[in-house]
């Protein structure tokens, strides 16, 4: 065998081959690609968990003034001044108005969430009104 021929064999095998230095290339290029894929995963969960507690908020409050909204005019649950509710994060208001021909009731149903990722309170309000003409 002459040595000619296995030194040429052996730089044809060193060019199939990758170096150190591109394995640790590919190496960092694949963990920051994995890095930023789970950041974006870990956002999107905050998203959702956000999301999820102010549908909550919502879904409160709408069933609170849907249960106001069912009671006759008189009833005790829409006297005048500040209520609470069977839902601790959910309270509601009640006011009246009147003139020489009605009286209405305004309600305002008021529910918080807290955003526990940037640590911020929000508020959900939602409004209504009661006739004593139309709900005797």
């Amino acid at each position: 065998m002459n040595p000619m021929n296995k030194h040429a064999q052996g730089r044809k095998m060193s060019r199939g081959a990758f170096t150190l230095v591109e394995v640790l290339v590919a190496t960092a290029l694949m963990i920051l690609t994995l890095g930023a894929f789970i950041g974006a995963f870990v956002m999107a969960k905050k998203s959702a968990v956000i999301s999820e507690n102010r549908m909550e908020a919502v879904h409160d409050t709408r069933n609170q003034m849907e249960k106001l909204l069912a009671c006759p005019y008189s009833d005790s649950r829409l006297s005048v001044g500040a209520h609470t509710t069977e839902v601790a994060s959910v309270r509601y208001g009640v006011e009246l108005v009147t003139n020489s021909l009605y009286a209405v009731k305004n309600m305002a149903v008021t529910s918080k969430w807290v955003n526990q990722a940037a640590n911020i309170t929000s508020v959900f309000v939602l409004t209504g009104s009661m006739s004593s003409e139309l709900h005797q």
